[in-house]
């Protein structure tokens, strides 16, 4: 007797022990069933019942649907408020049945867009499916916040680009959606008067607007491209983008250094002259600038042949503004023992930002040249009389 009694403690702790684990185990796996409208051969699931939103942004549900194999299963929304719009999702399309067959349930989603004056609250939708003889619910819950988390940002590693009015400025901008809701945000941007400006995703040539998911980045691409006349100095361009009840948006500059360029001619445009040998001849020549910035320290000089010597008048031009121009007188002094001929000297106008140059064309002629004409003139006169009297004095 004592044996059995003493024995009875030992099998109750046994037990005791026993119906501990199998609880502990019943806790433990109590969690991991995803949240469902009902049990039985019908049943559409969610892992996240209830979503956090803000004002002007869609709610995303996965849902799973499980039902007899072969089975067509119609969806449907109950309870939803006025004003916001629902869509069940397959494969990017919106669905309003889905088909279970022997492989693994499709995938499926449900949407929820809230539109951007809807008041703070909770609001619950119900799912509907039904196929197969059977039906099934699920209650979802959509709660709408003003503030519920997250923001959008837009950033650039270079918000500034420099260069000549002939360039094209290309900028990559980062668009993160911060917020906790998928959202599409349109695409703008502005800038000054008479520039060419296009903003679009990175991904794409035509688009306009570009979708990002929760938590997700893209990249756009901003290009911009001045008219040819611009003045050097800094331009501001602003890209925006507005979407799921949010703006946002990022300066940027370009620095137009200006174009540069300077052409040397005459006023009459006549490139040719004529001098005589070892004496001063004044010659006018013009200096335009036709870039789109000044140019600086313009010292005009001139490359001749071997002798000859030209001077300028002014010597030096210390800034010539854009569309300007400029006259100089070039004394020009062929070499003293120079025969006649034609004769190239290249006049140059090099500045710190710009060179030009043109090449004139100078006839030369020497004083003896012109006494061997004198005396040919004289003999051909005489020439002539003592022809005439010769021919006629008798007469």
């Amino acid at each position: 007797m004592s044996e059995g009694v003493s024995g009875h403690p030992s099998h109750s702790r046994l037990a005791s022990r026993v119906a501990l684990v199998l609880g502990l185990a019943g806790l433990l796996a109590g969690p991991v069933a995803p949240i469902t409208g009902a049990a039985g051969g019908l049943s559409v699931t969610t892992p996240y019942p209830a979503i956090v939103v803000e004002p002007g942004s869609t709610a995303n549900f996965d849902l799973t649907v499980d039902a007899t194999a072969g089975t067509t299963v119609s969806l449907s929304a109950d309870g939803v408020p006025s004003g916001w719009t629902t869509r069940f999702l397959g494969a990017g399309t919106t669905v309003d049945s889905v088909y279970i067959g022997s492989a693994k349930a499709p995938s499926l989603s449900f949407s929820v867009e809230v539109p951007s004056d809807a008041t703070s609250g909770s609001k619950t939708i119900t799912v509907n499916a039904n196929g197969g003889g059977q039906t099934d619910s699920l209650q979802l819950t959509v709660k709408v916040e003003a503030a519920a988390g997250g923001d959008v940002t837009l950033k650039t590693d270079f918000p500034e680009l420099k260069g000549t009015s002939a360039s094209t400025f290309n900028f990559g901008i980062t668009l993160k959606n911060g917020t906790t809701s998928q959202a599409t945000y349109a695409i703008s941007a502005t800038g000054p008067d008479g520039w060419t400006i296009t903003a679009k995703p990175s991904s794409s040539q035509q688009a306009t607007s570009t979708v990002v998911d929760a938590g997700n980045s893209t990249t756009l691409s901003l290009a911009a491209s001045p008219p040819t006349d611009i003045q050097a100095g800094t331009y501001p361009i602003t890209l925006s983008v507005s979407g799921g009840g949010k703006t946002a948006s990022v300066d940027v500059a370009v620095t137009i250094t200006g174009s540069y360029s300077l052409s040397v001619s005459t006023p009459d445009a006549v490139l040719s002259t004529a001098a005589n040998a070892g004496q001063e001849k004044t010659f006018s020549l013009t200096i335009t600038n036709g870039g789109t910035a000044a140019v600086t320290g313009i010292e005009p000089n001139a490359t001749t042949p071997t002798g000859w010597k030209v001077t300028f008048d002014p010597a030096k031009i210390e800034s010539l503004d854009p569309g300007k121009t400029q006259t100089v007188i070039a004394k020009i002094v062929p070499s003293g023992d120079a025969i006649t001929g034609d004769y190239n000297v290249t006049m140059t106008a090099p500045g710190t930002e710009a060179s030009g140059n043109t090449v004139i064309r100078v006839r030369v002629d020497t004083p003896g040249f012109w006494m061997l004409i004198g005396g040919a003139l004289i003999l051909a006169v005489f020439a002539g009389l003592y022809w005439v009297f010769r021919t006629y004095g008798r007469r």
